[in-house]
C-alpha cells in the first residue's frame, strides 16, 4: 500500500468515507507524529495488540518496543532512505505478552512529516524459524548418523555423524543418489522403502560398508515425513554401528549397577559411622580413666579394632570411585597453578578466581591426577552454583589434627595434613540436601547438566588417600569444601595418640566462664569438653535463641563468648546484635566455614576481630581465646 494511498484514506482525509475504508482494512495500520508517538491506528491494530484504539493513540512506541530505543534507528533510516521495508522489531502487548512484527514505514512531509506504518505480525513465522533451528542444532548434536533422503532417493541431509560412520563428507552426497556403501544390500534396501511407504516406519538391521571399505552392521530406523495435506515428502533414516549400540547398553547397565552398588554403599557409610561415631569419642575418656596396664591394653584394642571398621568403611567408598592410582610425592602449587589456568580459560567470564597458597607448605603421598581431579570436580561444581557469576577462591596451607578436632570428623585421625579449600559466593546447598551431596548419582542438576559423580569422586579418592573432607554451606551464602590430605611431613612419622597429647600449660584457662553457641550437638559437645579439660567454665547452647537466653541470665559472669555463624533460625549476627543490646562491650570469637567475600564483608559490619575458620583444632581454639582475654585484661589495665 503506497504513501499515498494511506494518506488518502487516513481518518484526517476530508472524504466522509474515509474512517470507513480506514477501519474495513484488514492489514493493521498506524500513523506516528515524528518524534515518535501514535496518533492513530485502525481497528485492525486491537486484534494485533490487544490495546483499543483509544488506549493506544497517544502511546510512544517506545513504551510498547522491547528495545526502547529502536525507534531512534527507525526514524534515521526514514530519514536517510525515506522509507524502510520489513523493519523487525518485538513489541509487548496489553496482556504482558510480546510479539514479533515487521513493519513498512513512510514518511509524508505532505502531512507534517507523520510517519504511515503497515504493520504484519512475524510471531508464527519467527517461531517455525526458532523451531527449525533448534531441530537442526539438535540433528547435529546426537551421535547416530541421520541422513535424510527425498523420496526420488536423493540425499537431502547428511549429517556430522554419517560423515563419521561412513567417512563419506556431506559435501560428497547432498543432491545426489544414497551412495552405494549406504546400499550394501539393495534388496533389503528395496524392502526398508517399501515398508516405510506403506506403514511410515520401518526398523531393523542392515549390512553396510564404509569408504575405506570396511563392512559394518548398523541398527536402521526408517521414518516417513508427510506435508500438512498429509503427501508423503522424505524419508528420515536413523543409523548407530551395532557394536556401538551394544557398548552403550551395556554401559548403561554398568552405570545402573553402579548406582546400586553407590547408593548401598552411601547408606552403609553412613550408618557404621552412626555406630562408629560415639565409639571414637568414648575412647578418650577411657583413656584417661583406665590407667592400669590391662585397661589400657583393652582400650589399645578397641582402637584398633575401631580403626579396622573405619578401613573397611573407606575401602567401600573408595571402591564406588574407582581403583587406587599410584603414590608419589606431589606438590600442591603446580596442581593449583594448572587448576587456576583451567578455571581462567574455560569458565565463564564472569567468575573471578582467587588462589593462595602458605610458604613452606608440605608436600602430600597421592597420585597427582587424581588430586588435580578433585579440584577441578570442585571447581565445576562451585561453577554450577553460581550461574549468573561470582568468586571461586583456592587455599592451600599445612593444618595439624589434633585428637579433639579427628573426633568430629568422619574417617580422620590425628596427625598433620595439608588442607585444600574450594570456595564458592553461589547459592549454598539446602540442609535438606546437605546428607545426600556425596552419594554416588545424586543430582539436583538437569539429566543433560550433570551425572551426580562429581562430589562421589571427590569422596572416594579424598578416602583412597587417607583424607577427609568437610564441608561448610549456607544458602544464600556460598559453600566452602576443604579438603585434607596427610602430608609427608617428617613429624608424621610418629604415631600420635589422643592419651599422649598435653597443651601447653599457658593455654590453659583459670575458670573463666565461657558461653558456647553451635546447633551441631557432636561439634558443642567435643568443645564443651575441650575447653572444660583446659579450665575454662563452660555454658552450652545448642542455637541462637537458646544462647540469648543463656546470656541475658549470666551474662554478669560470661567472659567471652564463641558462635557459629550458620545456624537454623537465630544465626550469628543476629545473636551478636541481642548480646550487645545487654553488653555493648561483650567479648565474641566467630566460628565459620565460609570464608567469601560477603561473609567478611559482614565480620568486618559486626566489628568481630577474630574469626576461627571451620573445622579448627583445639589449640587453635584456646590460642583464640587467650589472645581475646587477654586484650581485654590489657584494656582494664
Amino acid at each position: 500500500m503506497s504513501k499515498a494511498s494511506l494518506s488518502q484514506i487516513s481518518p484526517g482525509n476530508s472524504d466522509g468515507g474515509a474512517e470507513f475504508i480506514w477501519d474495513a482494512l484488514p492489514v493493521v495500520l498506524w500513523v506516528v507524529s515524528p518524534n515518535g508517538f501514535v496518533r492513530r491506528v485502525n481497528r485492525a491494530s486491537e486484534d494485533l495488540l490487544g490495546y483499543e484504539a483509544r488506549e493506544f493513540e497517544g502511546i510512544a512506541l517506545d513504551e510498547i518496543l522491547v528495545e526502547s530505543a529502536q525507534f531512534e534507528s527507525l526514524a534515521q533510516s526514514l530519514e536517510e532512505l525515506g522509507k524502510v521495508t520489513d523493519w523487525e522489531v518485538c513489541v509487548r502487548c496489553k496482556d504482558g505478552s510480546t510479539r514479533n512484527i515487521l513493519i513498512d514505514a513512510n514518511r509524508d512531509s505532505e502531512a507534517g512529516d507523520a510517519i504511515y506504518c503497515v504493520v504484519r505480525d512475524h510471531s508464527v513465522t519467527k517461531r517455525t524459524e526458532e523451531h527449525v533451528r533448534e531441530q537442526v542444532e539438535f540433528v547435529e548434536k546426537i551421535d547416530e548418523a541421520v541422513v535424510i533422503q527425498g523420496l526420488d532417493g536423493r540425499v537431502l541431509h547428511w549429517d556430522a555423524g554419517a560423515e563419521a560412520l561412513y567417512g563419506i563428507s556431506a559435501l560428497k552426497v547432498i543432491g545426489k543418489e544414497i551412495p552405494e556403501e549406504f546400499c550394501h544390500n539393495k534388496t533389503q534396501i528395496a524392502a526398508a522403502r517399501q515398508a516405510v511407504l506403506a506403514k511410515g516406519e520401518w526398523s531393523g538391521e542392515l549390512l553396510q560398508t564404509t569408504a575405506s571399505g570396511t563392512n559394518i552392521k548398523v541398527q536402521s530406523r526408517w521414518l516417513l515425513v508427510r506435508d500438512s495435506l498429509g503427501n508423503p515428502q522424505s524419508i528420515v533414516t536413523i543409523n548407530i554401528d551395532a557394536d556401538q549400540a551394544i557398548n552403550r547398553d551395556e554401559e548403561l547397565l554398568r552405570m545402573q549397577r553402579q548406582e546400586c552398588i553407590g547408593t548401598l554403599a552411601g547408606g552403609i557409610a553412613h550408618d557404621l559411622n552412626n555406630v562408629l561415631q560415639p565409639i571414637s569419642m568414648a575412647l578418650e575418656m577411657f583413656y584417661s580413666r583406665l590407667t592400669d596396664d590391662e585397661g589400657q591394653e583393652m582400650v589399645e584394642m578397641v582402637e584398633s579394632n575401631l580403626r579396622r571398621a573405619t578401613e573397611l568403611v573407606r575401602q567401600i567408598l573408595t571402591f564406588t570411585a574407582g581403583v587406587r592410582g599410584e603414590r608419589s610425592s606431589v606438590e600442591i602449587e603446580p596442581l593449583f597453578l594448572g587448576v587456576g589456568n583451567f578455571v581462567r580459560q574455560s569458565f565463564p567470564k564472569g567468575i573471578e578466581l582467587k588462589s593462595t597458597i602458605a610458604q613452606n607448605l608440605d608436600a602430600v603421598l597421592g597420585d597427582s591426577t587424581q588430586i588435580e581431579q578433585i579440584l577441578l570436580n570442585l571447581c565445576v561444581n562451585a561453577r554450577d552454583a553460581m550461574p549468573g557469576g561470582g568468586s571461586i577462591k583456592l587455599d592451600a596451607c599445612n593444618f595439624d589434627v589434633d585428637e579433639g578436632f579427628a573426633s568430629r570428623q568422619s574417617q580422620a585421625r590425628p596427625g598433620r595434613y595439608v588442607r585444600l579449600s574450594v570456595s564458592d559466593t553461589g547459592s549454598g546447598i539446602p540442609r535438606s540436601l546437605r546428607k545426600k551431596i556425596f552419594e554416588p548419582f545424586f543430582t539436583t542438576k538437569g539429566p543433560d547438566k550433570g551425572t551426580g559423580l562429581g562430589l562421589a569422586t571427590v569422596l572416594g579418592i579424598v578416602r583412597s588417600h587417607d583424607g577427609f573432607i568437610t564441608l561448610e554451606t549456607e544458602e544464600g551464602a556460598g559453600t566452602t569444601f576443604q579438603v585434607f590430605l596427610p602430608s609427608l611431613h617428617v613429624e608424621d612419622t610418629e604415631v600420635v595418640k589422643p592419651r599422649k597429647n598435653a597443651l601447653a600449660g599457658e593455654l590453659e584457662g583459670a575458670g573463666e566462664a565461657i558461653l558456647l553457641v553451635d546447633d551441631e550437638p557432636t561439634v558443642l559437645k567435643v568443645m564443651q569438653r575441650a575447653l572444660e579439660k583446659s579450665g575454662y567454665a563452660v555454658l552450652a547452647a545448642t542455637d541462637g535463641e537458646h544462647g540469648a537466653a543463656l546470656y541475658a541470665e549470666h551474662h554478669e559472669n560470661v567472659r567471652l563468648v564463641i558462635t557459629d555463624m550458620s545456624m537454623p533460625g537465630m544465626d550469628g549476627p543476629e545473636l551478636i546484635a541481642n548480646l550487645r543490646k545487654i553488653n555493648p562491650d561483650v567479648k565474641i570469637i566467630c566460628t565459620s566455614g565460609m570464608n567469601t567475600e560477603s561473609n567478611t564483608n559482614i565480620f568486618k559490619e559486626l566489628g568481630i576481630a577474630t574469626v576461627l575458620p571451620k573445622p579448627c583444632n583445639s589449640r587453635t581454639i584456646l590460642e583464640a581465646i587467650k589472645t581475646t582475654l587477654g586484650a581485654d585484661a590489657a584494656e582494664a589495665a
